[in-house]
């Protein structure tokens, strides 16, 4: 499958790159190739990953504490949000 990045994420990968290069720089390359290994883990076999209370698909990223959201819609993935620990997620609510 193909994936479509809303601008919400794009600008939430961004965010998140940053941050993790102020813990320490070169954090947020690592914290960049791991978003896209789990994205091709996605578009492998999204239905291997269950929608839950948010109506979303969730994939947890395997060496940061972030979680890809992500819809299928036809012969995509639509990933809708990248959430790192302690950020809400109730702002899925707004994202298509």
């Amino acid at each position: 499958m193909k994936a479509i990045l809303t601008p919400e994420t794009e600008s939430d990968l961004l965010r998140g790159i940053e941050w993790f290069d102020r813990i320490a720089p070169g954090l947020g390359d690592q914290f960049e190739l791991e978003f896209f290994n789990a994205l091709n883990r996605i578009k492998q076999g999204p239905n291997l990953f269950s929608a839950n209370h948010t109506g979303y698909r969730p994939c947890r990223l395997k060496r940061f504490t972030a979680v890809i959201y992500f819809r299928i819609d036809g012969d995509f993935v639509v990933v809708v949000g990248l959430f790192t620990s302690g950020e809400d997620e109730s702002a899925l609510n707004s994202r298509e």
